[in-house]
C-alpha cells in the first residue's frame, strides 16, 4: 500500500480484500505500457519533424525541443548530447 500514489490509494482505501485492490490495479493500469509506447511514438514524431517555426523566438524553440526530448528520456528512450546538437544546428536545407 506505501507504493500507491494518492489517487490510487483514496480508490483501494475501501476494498475488503487484497484480491480487490489486486482488481482495481489491474483495470486502472492495464493499458500504461500502451499508452507508454503511444507517447513515445508521438514524441520520437516530434523529434524527427523538428524544426524552429517561422515566428518562434530561439528561447522559445529550445524550451519546446527540451520538453521533447525530456520527455523521450523520462520514458526510456535517451538521447545522447551529441545528438541533440546535431539536431538543433543541422543545416537548413534549400528548395
Amino acid at each position: 500500500m506505501q507504493a500507491l500514489n494518492d489517487d490510487d490509494m483514496s480508490q483501494v482505501i475501501n476494498c475488503t480484500s487484497t484480491c480487490d485492490v489486486r482488481h482495481y490495479l489491474v483495470r486502472t493500469h492495464e493499458d500504461t505500457s500502451q499508452v507508454k509506447r503511444d507517447k513515445i511514438h508521438l514524441l520520437c514524431s516530434q523529434y524527427e519533424n523538428f524544426d524552429m517555426n517561422e515566428s518562434e523566438s530561439i528561447d522559445d524553440m529550445i524550451t519546446r525541443f527540451t520538453k521533447i526530448t525530456e520527455g523521450l528520456s523520462s520514458l526510456g528512450d535517451k538521447i545522447d548530447n551529441d545528438q541533440k546538437v546535431r539536431k538543433i544546428i543541422k543545416p537548413q536545407l534549400k528548395s
